[in-house]
């Protein structure tokens, strides 16, 4: 039987032992005066299967290092293989580099190949791709916020993909009850800025704007324009992992948006829908 160790997504983690019945495997992981890691295990990790729960927010170097120390030090006290579930991936948005341009991922990678991490579980990884060497399964909270949306926003939603990367999720949120899809175009200016094409849209009745990722939420809101140029009644967004940076959910507001909902793959002030299900039947095995 699995033992789960509570790292950053701890309450992810408990949810997952209740529905599971595996244990969970306290620890301890402390900073000495210097900023120095201390980690250690709380129970007798011999000859079991680790599994680490992680999220790579808001400190993802930090959470990186925690993962290889963890996994590091499960093998070293006998453990027979590290599995590490990470409901937010984080350096999976670069995917091309310029002359002299770090590629992060694949750094990433080798850290997690070189710590012997046997299998990964991430939600919505935003490569849609298998980079890391090892068996990765990646689930999804599209259909989980789709029957949110459907429950609390709106029963007639049309959805809007703000960027073409974002089409794929929108396909799966719109699988779940047969929605219409319509997906806009982006161009990058910055880290920061976008600007998303004004394609000529009618529309009518309610639109829920759906991504994976909500950072700066700089796309979003420009959709939202867009949508409520188009004639929507009401507007509303979904994502699965709900980043919030700086003032976002006040951009998101002034936008014109009614209401957000997020996953709790990142823990939020809208972490309104549980994927602990969804990852409790993956880790079922």
């Amino acid at each position: 039987m699995p033992l789960l160790v509570a790292g950053t997504n701890g309450v992810m983690a408990l949810k997952i032992a209740k529905l599971t019945g595996y244990p969970i495997c306290y620890s301890q992981i402390d900073r000495y005066p210097d900023g120095e890691k201390y980690f250690r295990f709380a129970c007798d990790v011999e000859g079991e299967d680790i599994i680490i729960f992680n999220s790579m927010h808001p400190n993802p170097d930090e959470i990186l290092f925690e993962t290889i120390l963890i996994a590091d030090t499960a093998y070293q006290s006998g453990a027979r293989t590290v599995s590490c579930v990470f409901p937010y991936f984080a350096y999976a948005r670069t995917v091309e580099r310029g002359k002299g341009e770090a590629l992060p991922i694949t750094t990433v990678v080798k850290m997690l190949k070189n710590a012997d991490i046997r299998k990964v579980y991430t939600v919505d990884f935003h490569l849609q791709k298998n980079v890391f060497g090892v068996e990765h399964i990646d689930l999804t909270g599209m259909d989980r916020l789709a029957e949110y949306c459907m429950e609390e926003f709106s029963d007639s939603l049309t959805v809007i993909a703000p960027d073409e990367k974002a089409t794929f999720w929108a396909n799966k949120f719109a699988e779940k009850f047969g929605g219409e899809v319509i997906a806009l175009k982006k161009i990058r200016i910055d880290a920061e800025n976008v600007i998303v094409d004004p394609i000529s849209l009618k529309l009518e009745g309610d639109v829920v704007i759906v991504d994976d990722i909500i950072s700066t939420a700089g796309t979003v809101c420009q959709a939202a324009r867009i949508a409520r140029k188009a004639g929507c009644r009401k507007v509303f967004a979904a994502c699965t992992h709900a980043i919030m940076a700086g003032d976002a959910m006040m951009r998101l507001l002034e936008s014109g948006i009614e209401d957000v909902v997020a996953t709790d793959t990142i823990p939020s002030p809208i972490s309104h829908v549980s994927v602990a299900e969804t990852i409790a039947s993956a880790l079922n095995f």
